[in-house]
């Protein structure tokens, strides 16, 4: 390769340490799979990804338990320089607080240096007092929301960011689609343009294990290449979603999958999918 890697999501933790992820350990029992809920510190990411060298990360915060995002920056931030990782964070909020609670959490997690945005993983609705009060704070300060979204949602979120057109916006999980139906992959396709047509959304290939519990290259072709054609290379980024996508596979399996369906992209493309755009988005 002639390009570093910047892997736009990934999540460390160590719960053997740490009880701030009660609804991963809930879907590791509802999967069966109790690996997932096991710790995932840079030795493991460095074993997973094996001979594919990273050169920077953006961690994105996992946590469920009510506000210890606060304790987990701290906690990564540590590991990272420990690590000696190039990193940058995406934080959270509890979206149940109120409007000056969430902004005190924000400038709190925005004291670091490494602090780029946030996501909020549950119970966060367009047009709600707490979207509003976060994407007001993000257009003022510059930073980034990382945007979880379903197709079915796509719309309403689309309304509510066409009020704060400076914000930058990245959609994780490749538009995180429904299901693998015809109809399903249909809605998706929409959504997928829409946002693509109305925002300046940088689209994460990335998550997409969660919705075909299947990495080979057959599986996920069509969702790649469905979001590159619509958003273009210079707005898709690679992303591991490590350790969660073990669920469909392996992080090797990944890469190799992803290597089919782009391998044979021109070198500023693949420069772009894999590095220049996170760095370019995230501020790294």
């Amino acid at each position: 390769m002639t390009y570093d890697v910047v892997d736009a999501h990934v999540h460390l933790w160590s719960v053997t340490d740490n009880a701030w992820y009660p609804a991963l350990q809930s879907m590791a029992g509802q999967l069966e799979l109790p690996e997932l809920y096991s710790d995932f510190l840079p030795t493991n990411y460095l074993e997973a990804a094996g001979d594919f060298k990273v050169d920077a990360f953006v961690h994105v915060s996992a946590t469920t338990a009510t506000r210890t995002y606060l304790d987990e920056q701290a906690w990564v931030e540590e590991l990272a320089d420990r690590a000696a990782l190039n990193l940058v964070t995406i934080g959270t909020i509890d979206p149940t607080l109120s409007e000056s609670e969430i902004i005190a959490d924000l400038e709190r997690q925005a004291q670091s240096d490494r602090f780029r945005g946030v996501r909020v993983l549950y119970d966060f609705h367009p047009d709600s007092t707490a979207a509003n009060a976060v994407l007001q704070w993000l257009n003022d300060r510059n930073h980034v929301f990382d945007l979880v979204t379903q197709p079915p949602n796509m719309a309403a979120w689309l309304r509510t960011l066409e009020r704060y057109p400076d914000v930058t916006v990245v959609l994780e999980h490749c538009g995180w689609p429904s299901s693998t139906t015809g109809a399903d992959r249909d809605h998706w396709a929409e959504a997928m343009r829409a946002c693509a047509e109305r925002t300046n959304a940088l689209c994460k290939i990335s998550g997409l294990g969660m919705v075909t519990g299947d990495l080979s290259s057959a599986a996920l072709r069509p969702w790649v290449e469905g979001a590159i054609e619509v958003f273009g290379w210079d707005r898709v980024t690679f992303g591991s979603n490590t350790p969660i996508e073990t669920m469909a596979g392996s992080y090797s399996q990944f890469i190799e999958s992803l290597r089919a369906i782009v391998g044979e992209s021109s070198d500023r493309e693949l420069r772009s999918f894999y590095s220049d755009n996170a760095r370019r988005y995230y501020k790294i």
